[in-house]
């Protein structure tokens, strides 16, 4: 291992017991950009010793992800070693490692606390009442209005409650959890987040039909507006805002 691996990966495991698998793989830009992102998490849980507290020991690796971006279990984190890993991609995995640490409970907190639900067999309904699913028969298509972003209009059966920033096919809770944890650090602090916390919800501003600036995808995004736009489109205006608030807290207890 070289020096520079050596160091960072020493760095992260004292302050964040955060353990780097093949550490002399990384480039040194990317130790800094991974240390960033880690930081930038842990200041809002409250420091290294929360961040700790509810992480515990994670381990990353970069590995072959197949077309995810970045893969999680309960202690293991691997990024797609093909591709660029961004802040938004850490901090997800990161948010799944912590639901994960907790018996995947978080998420069935935040699905119960924004008032959705799991029902497999009432999305199998769903699909032929008119007006409301908008995917195809037997899932996602590339087109406008065909993303399954509606309630229960996924893989999942899952009828996410309130409004989050945005759904499609593969949405369930855990992934809503995640979510859910970036668009609040996004959203409630200044940093590189931002403009895309902000942006996932201004696109619902954009005629339908409309490129979606972020992606680049094209949808119905005005008539999504109902489902994801919130009150004057200040997300922390959503359940979802406020259940991360509380969770950060140490308001809300998981058994």
């Amino acid at each position: 291992m070289n020096e520079t691996a050596q160091k960072y990966s020493a760095q992260l495991n004292d302050e964040y017991k955060i353990k780097i698998q093949q550490p002399q793989n990384w480039q040194e830009h990317e130790w800094q950009k991974l240390h960033g992102h880690i930081a930038l998490l842990a200041n809002i849980l409250g420091g290294q010793e929360k961040f700790i507290q509810r992480l515990g020991e994670v381990i990353i690796e970069r590995t072959d992800t197949g077309t995810s971006l970045g893969l999680a279990y309960n202690g293991r984190i691997k990024l797609n070693a093909k591709t660029n890993f961004s802040a938004w991609s850490v901090l997800h995995e990161l948010a799944h490692v912590w639901d994960a640490k907790n018996a995947w409970k978080l998420s069935q907190a935040l699905e119960t606390y924004t008032g959705g639900f799991t029902n497999p067999a009432l999305s199998a309904i769903k699909k032929h009442v008119p007006g409301q699913w908008d995917a195809g028969r037997n899932g996602a298509e590339n087109k406008p209005g065909r993303h399954g972003r509606k309630p229960g209009c996924n893989a999942h059966g899952y009828f996410y409650g309130d409004k989050p920033s945005g759904s499609n096919w593969r949405f369930n809770r855990k992934e809503d959890f995640a979510e859910s944890i970036v668009m609040y650090c996004g959203w409630t602090h200044v940093n590189e987040l931002s403009p895309t916390a902000h942006g996932r919800i201004e696109r619902y501003l954009l005629p339908n039909g409309a490129k979606d600036p972020l992606h680049n995808i094209a949808d119905n995004w005005s008539d999504y507006a109902a489902f994801f736009y919130p009150e004057n489109g200040d997300y922390t205006k959503t359940k979802r805002w406020q259940f991360i608030y509380e969770l950060i807290q140490d308001n809300i207890q998981i058994k």
